[in-house]
């Protein structure tokens, strides 16, 4: 594959690579579990037939903490803006809308 590849998760092999280099497999297997973790999260809780693909490439390209943020800052939102447990387009919108302001702000696009 080259760096045009239009699989974005291209894009993180070679730091994936470095880091089990720096941090072991087991870490790396670790953190794996995390992102797992979050994105399993993400459609249970807001996926609304729509958004899979996009909690996908977001949970593969970045980092684990702006994933954590993310879920917690649309959590909050929902509770502050009342949004109904079962309203999953207006939740999505949300956390789909905090995603994409942290992968702006590091340049990964996640469309």
């Amino acid at each position: 594959m080259t760096e045009s590849s239009s699989y974005p998760p291209y894009k993180k092999v070679m730091p994936n690579l470095n880091f089990i280099k720096k941090n072991g497999i087991e870490e790396f297997i670790k953190q794996q579990r995390s992102r797992i973790q979050l994105l399993e999260t993400m459609i249970k809780n807001f996926d609304d037939g729509r958004s899979r693909s996009f909690f996908c490439k977001a949970t593969a390209l970045l980092e684990l903490t702006g994933l954590a943020s993310s879920l917690d800052k649309a959590t909050q939102k929902i509770r502050t803006d009342k949004i109904k447990r079962n309203d999953v387009k207006s939740k999505a919108q949300i956390l789909k809308a905090i995603i994409n302001e942290i992968a702006f702000k590091v340049r990964i696009g996640t469309r």
